[in-house]
């Protein structure tokens, strides 16, 4: 690809009075570095904030608890010594089920939530692709992933195929919250959760319509973690920025003129914005 787009502008940017470009890069090949930059290199920059990086491994470990507690109470596969023992055992997975399942709902909502609080790396209107910009540049990623393109589109944050995907999958999150409210529902039939949920009687099949599409999107989600660890992996040979690491610490090791978001390209906040607009009116110059 041989447009051009502007480097990050050497000045304060505004909405009324953007700064001019100081150069211009060839897209998907790396910009040349600032002067402090060819002395230093990469520089740290806090993506994922704390509760990110917390929900995400809160999520983690509650899909594999719940993947192998649920797999055990849909088919039990440990053989007990006595009926008493597999009574009991069935009673401890049903229990680590529930807990986990109120860690796992927890951590969703307080994600959710942080869509809408966090920084612009956080925020559902940087993951969710909806704007011209974030398309194309989803555009972009799909033609890395098709062979197509060398090198991955440089985002500091989530890409926005990856976004797309992410949208999906929060999707089947709440339909497998719903699910599971709707099956303790139909086990307690008394109680605020029976109140709530206890009208899986509407849905076309019953009960058994709510436990296979719960007990297919856990196939779904394993699928999922499958292609988001090889893709995660990947895409930090690629990069080298720490994408694997960044979700321990937080921070990605990437040139501050380099990234989309620097750029202008994609993201929403303020400045972003600025850089976004400035960036339409004069690509075609």
């Amino acid at each position: 690809m041989t447009a051009a787009v502007p480097t990050k502008p050497s000045g304060p940017v505004s909405g009324d009075a953007p700064a001019p470009p100081v150069a211009a890069t060839p897209l998907g090949a790396p910009p040349a570095p600032d002067e402090d930059e060819a002395i230093l290199g990469c520089s740290p920059i806090y993506v994922w904030q704390v509760p990110v990086r917390v929900t995400h491994w809160a999520i983690v470990i509650s899909i594999t608890v719940l993947s192998i507690t649920g797999l055990y109470i849909h088919g039990p596969f440990l053989v007990p010594s006595s009926p008493v023992e597999a009574s009991q055992q069935m009673a401890s997975m049903r229990f680590w089920h529930e807990i986990f399942a109120i860690v796992f709902s927890i951590s969703i909502a307080i994600r959710f939530y942080w869509g809408f609080v966090g920084n612009s790396f956080a925020s559902w209107r940087q993951i969710i692709p909806h704007r011209r910009e974030q398309l194309h540049w989803m555009g972009e990623m799909g033609k890395y992933y098709s062979f197509r393109r060398r090198h991955p589109a440089p985002y500091a944050g989530h890409n926005h195929l990856a976004g797309l995907a992410y949208t999906v999958v929060s999707i089947g999150l709440f339909a497998q919250i719903l699910t599971g409210l709707m099956l303790i529902a139909w086990i307690t039939p008394t109680g605020p959760i029976h109140a709530l949920f206890g009208w899986s009687y509407l849905v076309p099949g019953g009960i058994t319509t709510v436990r296979v599409i719960h007990y297919i999107l856990t196939f779904l989600f394993a699928a999922f973690a499958i292609h988001h660890v090889y893709s995660a992996i990947l895409v930090d040979i690629e990069e080298r920025t720490g994408v694997m690491s960044s979700m321990f610490s937080g921070y990605k090791n990437i040139r501050p003129s380099s990234s989309l978001e620097a750029l202008g390209l994609v993201g929403d906040s303020p400045e972003e914005r600025a850089r976004s607009e400035y960036w339409e009116t004069h690509k075609d110059a």
